[in-house]
């Protein structure tokens, strides 16, 4: 016994997939750029200076 799915819920489920992973993209970009803040905040000024010769 096949079982088929109508194409306007095949539909529904790939938007509904669409933008799920969009927001968690949004979330996770996020996320990552407020760990970037964190990290770079601890170092202190002496240490990100380009040292050159």
């Amino acid at each position: 016994m096949a079982t088929y799915i109508l194409f306007e819920t095949a539909l529904e489920m790939l938007k509904d997939a669409y933008l799920a992973s969009t927001l968690g993209l949004i979330a996770f970009s996020g996320i990552g750029l407020a760990a970037i803040a964190l990290i770079e905040s601890d170092i202190p000024p002496s240490e990100t200076r380009q040292h050159h010769i």
